[in-house]
């Protein structure tokens, strides 16, 4: 059982939870006003970078749940796009760090632009009960998700020393 929720979640929750999801998901890729750029495994590397500019390729695989030979690989494709640059740390000469170009940034913000706009859209279509239920229950996933429970797949980077 939930103890937060004060009742268990179904099997029902979770597919109604899932299938919301890819239907956004499905519905982001199609209204986008060009071909997409980057594929979803490298939108997660840019997102994490701009999460954590100057990380590691230790770090991110960390983050992402990566293989590094994997990770290595689409930052190789990503730097030869000219979406992430290598630098050597300030840390330690031998350890290279990555970071998102100007480009890369100004994709993520018109990325973002129009995924805000369709779901303006989709928001404004809903009736304000079912509305408001919706932007609770999102505050609520955004803090589970956020939380350090079961699951856990953030795009939070750590430093070690």
């Amino acid at each position: 059982m939930d103890e937060k929720a004060g009742r268990p979640h179904t099997s029902h929750d979770v597919h109604a939870l899932r299938t919301a999801l890819e239907r956004l998901e499905a519905r982001w890729e199609r209204q986008q006003r060009s071909a997409p750029l980057v594929s979803s495994s490298q939108l997660r590397l840019l997102h994490a970078l701009e999460n954590a500019a100057g990380s590691n390729l230790r770090e991110l695989c960390a983050a992402l749940g990566s293989a590094a030979p994997a990770l290595s690989r689409l930052c190789a494709r990503l730097e030869a796009m000219g979406l992430v640059r290598r630098a050597h740390s300030a840390r330690s000469r031998r350890e290279i760090e990555l970071h998102l170009t100007g480009r890369a940034t100004a994709h993520l913000r018109e990325l973002r632009e129009e995924r805000e706009q369709f779901l303006a859209g989709v928001l404004d279509s809903m009736p304000d009960a079912e509305r408001a239920a919706l932007l609770e229950g999102m505050d609520g996933l955004r803090r589970a998700l956020d939380s350090s429970g079961p699951g856990r797949t953030g795009n939070s980077v750590s430093r070690s020393a």
